[in-house]
């Protein structure tokens, strides 16, 4: 066990891993998934017992789960005794319960926090930070081997290369992201879909022109990050939405960011209440627009235009920032107002003193993903509206990928 995951395990961990205390030493596990479950079915239970990768020993950590806003427990119970009956009970302790899958060397290990709600502003970043600190706690006494922790989602459907596609990444590589793909049978879904689907390729691919370090998705059911890493990021944020973009943003500045282009996740399309923003509402805003014949709009092109400019500029900025007022003064006047609106003289004013090399290292860690979207959003703010998708589209300069 590293320094970082013992001392993330006695500080940071929730209450959960407590549980673990007598957890058989015999289980061992080469490989961990993480999916927090709030009303759904048994359907991704039954796919992954029936998959190539159930018989890759795996953990398949489920933190059934629902906010204390809601009262129906009635598919938790559901789902939890479903799941109880896919194989053998091997191990159970307080809110625990381990189930060997029939005809398998993989496991599932059941997690009630439906029992006891989770608080609504906690959501779901609690549940995932809830399966992860399992997870954790049993890679820092050798039942699970890999240092990968694998998050998902019951709407994903996960690939037969799944593991092996992280096999040959060096140790730089603290978090790991998959390709993806929705669908749905319902064809007004599946192109309401597709679009948005189509906006965040643009998003990553807009940041990417401009050079940003932060261009990657956020996408909690398709990501896989190194444990030490998590445990120095502290886990995943307890918040009901934005958990995946708020770790992902953090563990970007421990280590190198993979894309795993050509490994995909089919994920399925649908609408969904689950979350106050993500996926699922934002279908449910595209279908009603669609039904209004209104148009979806998104981030003007121009947008990643003036952040590619301000991250050249960035270059001078250590040159310039005991004058920083004349240095704003020959940038555009849109981003003087938005590079003021997300605290740049701030950042300056504290890094003054160091030398270049540090100065720049820190400028980029604080123009992160989220300051980078706040910067974005500033620009709108001061003009740069959102404009039709489908002309954005037109417009932009650089390839979806």
């Amino acid at each position: 066990m590293t320094k970082n995951i013992h001392k993330y395990l006695n500080n940071y961990a929730e209450i959960e891993v407590q549980a673990l205390l007598n957890f058989p030493q015999c289980k061992k596990y080469q490989q961990v998934v993480i999916i927090p479950a709030f009303k759904e079915s048994n359907l991704f239970v039954e796919r992954f017992c029936h998959s190539v990768l159930a018989s890759q020993n795996v953990l398949f950590i489920i933190v059934i789960n629902q906010p204390d806003n809601y009262s129906d427990s009635g598919l938790q119970q559901s789902l939890w005794q479903q799941c109880l009956h896919v194989g053998v009970l091997s191990w159970q302790n307080k809110n625990m319960t381990l189930v060997d899958i029939d005809e398998s060397n993989s496991s599932l290990l059941l997690v009630d926090r439906f029992s006891t709600p989770i608080a609504v502003k906690q959501g779901v970043g609690l549940a995932r930070k809830i399966g992860a600190d399992i997870a954790l706690a049993l890679m820092s006494v050798q039942n699970i081997t890999s240092r990968w922790l694998y998050s998902s989602d019951a709407d994903a459907h996960l690939p037969d290369d799944y593991f092996s596609s992280l096999s040959s990444l060096e140790n730089n590589v603290v978090v790991a992201y998959f390709n993806f793909d929705h669908f749905s049978s319902d064809i007004k879904i599946h192109q309401a879909n597709q679009l948005y689907q189509t906006s965040l390729r643009y998003y990553v691919a807009g940041l990417e022109y401009a050079g940003s370090a932060y261009a990657f998705y956020t996408i909690g059911s398709i990501l896989a990050f190194d444990g030490n890493a998590y445990a120095m990021a502290r886990g995943f944020p307890k918040r009901s939405a934005g958990e995946d973009f708020y770790l992902i943003n953090k563990l970007a500045k421990l280590g190198e960011v993979k894309f795993i282009r050509d490994t995909y996740i089919k994920i399925d399309a649908r609408t969904s209440d689950r979350v106050p923003f993500g996926t699922g509402p934002a279908v449910n805003n595209i279908l009603a627009l669609q039904a209004n014949n209104q148009a979806y709009c998104y981030y003007d092109p121009q947008v990643f235009e003036l952040l590619k400019e301000t991250l050249i500029d960035f270059k001078t900025l250590w040159q310039n920032r005991e004058q920083l007022p004349q240095w704003l003064a020959q940038r555009k006047n849109i981003v003087q107002l938005s590079l003021l609106a997300i605290g740049l003289t701030n950042f300056v004013n504290k890094q003054s003193g160091e030398k270049q090399s540090q100065f720049e290292k820190q400028l980029t860690v604080w123009f992160d993903a989220f300051k980078t979207l706040k910067f974005i959003h500033a620009l709108r703010e001061h003009g740069i509206k959102n404009i039709d998708f489908a002309t954005a589209l037109k417009q932009e300069k650089f390839q979806i990928k």
